[in-house]
């Protein structure tokens, strides 16, 4: 009774396109602060300390050691031994880069030096991440010797004279640029209602972005060396001024002006944003989804963590097919399994269910026709056995079928239909019985409390998913559209933006502390989009690119070969494939000091209705406050060596 009634619901879900795409999972704080991440962070800055600390000594700071202080030369001596480990890894290093270079190197023989970094011993790893600790502690050594002397009220007046330059500069006219955009936008941005809220809030904050960005690089590059060239800095420096103090004076100043300009617009785009927003595009996007993910694993597929493969060249998505790959293997399954669920959802009398999945077809179908998929939500406390009899029991003494609410509280399962209807990337939903969360509050701890099968019931096509395809929504999905959960998610956003422009700000005014302000810009620009295209660089670093590396790449394009044929094995061949292993070496060990932009840009999460974790926002900001300290740093040192009388 209860299998026919299912097999009459057959729910067509309307389509609604608000698509989250992560391929990184989101920030935690434990992550970003846990021992693995510490020591990783300072065997990357260590390496840079170290190797700098072995050089000024060689050359120039075994004089100025012996003018230190007592105290100070000893702390100096004990923490400079202790860094010596850290410098023959240095030295080891920069040989094992070289080695494509070596005459009868073998690439087959020899592991790169990132394959030999992670086959080192646990307890190795550990004492080097003391031993770069000692070499940091050592290049920081003056600035904490001078700490004492520190003057918040110093750096609180270089910071006002800052702010009031950089008034004085009418940097404040390149915002007109977006003003225009907010006026006009609506005459040039088409889009379709329901994604009315998408396109503006990729709009607005792709001009907050640019004009912002550019801005801060402009009024952080060009502040000292226009002061040192006007020789100002000089009147100051001959003050009781630490160098620290006009860096941290400078940055501070950049910052608040920005800061300020960033909660204006913030507030103008949001207001440009909500202003006649269409009820469809209300429906789908302004909300803040609180989202509860799983861990996804597939059965009776090529692979257990990716499912199978179609052959899509981004393979963020495994998919099932609606057939067993082979007789008796069994239906291919995609299983969500929830380990940790807030305790809010079993209060409710139903939690919604929210899915967005991809169709492959390897028939054509019908137009504007979706695939079927079965669904089912099961308990740690589910038995199918125990629910079999119960139902053969039911129909031999005439007694109705057993409601769903029955069928959650009472044995821990629940299906919505013997078959959903789904669109190809429309975001479904499913309306889970609330007691099915109470059940799963108890049972054998080793179980997790809810697990979400999906299969595909059509035999001629492949359903894909990823992890965060699937999930329960945390929210109170009654409010529908949330216009003030979705402008607190838009803040939270901006606040990702003000962590981008604190990054392009110290960068630019770290290098204007040695460089010129045209040089300056640019470096910073330059490092700030490497920070953009890791991804690239990691697959040119690996060797995924088509054609090989740059100088492989170079040569084809002279050549006019095709990038899918290999080199002849000739002596230039051969020099130019070993130099492009020295190159992937050399860019491998410079993503470790790249900034991590990717993460800062939460666009995505606000334009398709998502909220914005704070774990994930703090934790970012933990990891890009960590990132600029080596180089606040390097701007002390070299503000500090600088003659600041003399021309940029």
């Amino acid at each position: 009774m209860a299998t026919g009634l299912l097999d009459s619901m057959t729910p067509l879900l309307q389509p609604v396109f608000a698509v989250l795409s992560l391929e990184r999972d989101p920030l935690t704080i434990s992550r970003v602060l846990d021992w693995y991440a510490i020591r990783y962070y300072l065997l990357t800055v260590g390496s840079v300390t170290s190797l700098c600390l072995l050089l000024w000594f060689l050359f120039r700071g075994w004089k100025q050691v012996s003018r230190l202080s007592p105290g100070t030369k000893l702390a100096f001596t004990i923490l400079g031994l202790l860094s010596l480990p850290m410098v023959g890894l240095d030295i080891f290093s920069l040989a094992q880069f070289t080695q494509p270079l070596w005459p009868n190197y073998d690439p087959e023989k020899t592991a790169p030096a990132a394959i030999s970094a992670m086959m080192r011993p646990e307890w190795i790893n550990d004492v080097l991440a003391f031993s770069a600790l000692a070499s940091i502690l050592a290049v920081s050594l003056p600035f904490l010797v001078n700490l004492p002397r520190l003057s918040f009220r110093r750096i609180f007046a270089i910071a006002k004279l800052s702010f009031k330059e950089a008034i004085r500069k009418r940097v404040l006219y390149a915002f007109t640029g977006l003003l225009l955009i907010l006026l006009f936008g609506s005459w040039f941005i088409p889009s379709k209602s329901s994604d009315q809220i998408r396109t503006y809030v990729t709009v607005v904050f792709w001009a907050m972005t640019v004009i912002l960005l550019m801005v801060s690089a402009l009024l952080a590059a060009f502040g000292i060396p226009a002061d040192i060239k006007s020789q100002s800095l000089f009147l100051i420096v001959t003050k009781p001024v630490e160098r620290v103090e006009i860096l941290l004076g400078r940055l501070l100043g950049y910052m608040s002006l920005l800061t300020l300009i960033l909660i204006v617009l913030t507030g103008a785009g949001l207001l440009y944003i909500l202003r006649g927003v269409s009820p469809e595009a209300a429906e789908e996007s302004l909300k803040a989804r609180a989202p509860v993910y799983g861990i996804l694993h597939y059965e009776n597929t090529g692979s257990e963590r990716e499912g199978d493969n179609v052959g899509r060249e981004w393979a963020y998505r495994g998919y099932i097919s609606g057939s067993a790959a082979t007789p008796g293997s069994g239906q291919p399954k995609a299983i969500w399994d929830f380990t940790a669920l807030p305790s809010v959802l079993a209060g409710r009398p139903t939690v919604t269910a929210e899915f967005t999945f991809d169709i492959y077809r390897t028939t054509k179908g019908f137009e504007n026709q979706g695939v079927g998929i079965g669904m089912a939500f099961t308990t740690r406390n589910y038995d199918a056995e125990k629910l079999r009899l119960e139902r053969e029991s039911r129909d031999r003494e005439g007694k109705p079928a057993l409601t769903p609410d029955e069928l959650a509280e009472k044995f821990g399962f629940f299906q919505p239909a013997a078959s959903i209807t789904f669109y190809d990337f429309s975001t479904g939903s499913v309306e889970v019985p609330g007691k099915l969360f109470v059940n799963a509050q108890t049972g054998p701890e080793d179980k997790p409390p809810i697990i979400v099968t999906v299969t595909c019931k059509e035999i001629t096509q492949y359903v894909g998913m990823a992890r965060y395809d699937f999930y329960f929504r945390e929210d109170d999905t009654s409010r529908g559209a949330d216009a003030l959960r979705f402008s607190w998610n838009f803040a939270k956003a901006s606040m990702g933006l003000w962590l981008r422009i604190l990054l392009v700000t110290t960068l630019a005014l770290v290098l204007s502390t040695y460089l010129s302000g045209v040089v300056s810009l640019l470096v910073a620009l330059f490092v700030f989009m490497l920070g953009q295209f890791q991804e690239f660089l990691l697959a040119l670093v690996i060797g995924r690119v088509a054609g090989g590396g740059p100088l492989e790449n170079l040569s084809r394009l002279i050549t006019n070969e095709v990038a899918g044929k290999q080199l002849e094995n000739t002596a230039l061949n051969n020099v130019i494939m070993n130099t492009d292993r020295v190159l992937r070496e050399f860019l491998g060990g410079l993503m470790n000091f790249l900034p991590e932009v990717q993460s800062l840009s939460f666009t995505e999460y606000v334009s398709n209705g998502f909220n914005i974790g704070g774990a994930d926002l703090a934790a970012n900001a933990i990891r890009t406050v960590a990132y600029l300290l080596p180089w606040l740093l390097l701007g002390y040192h070299a503000l500090r060596e600088r003659e600041v009388a003399g021309p940029t």
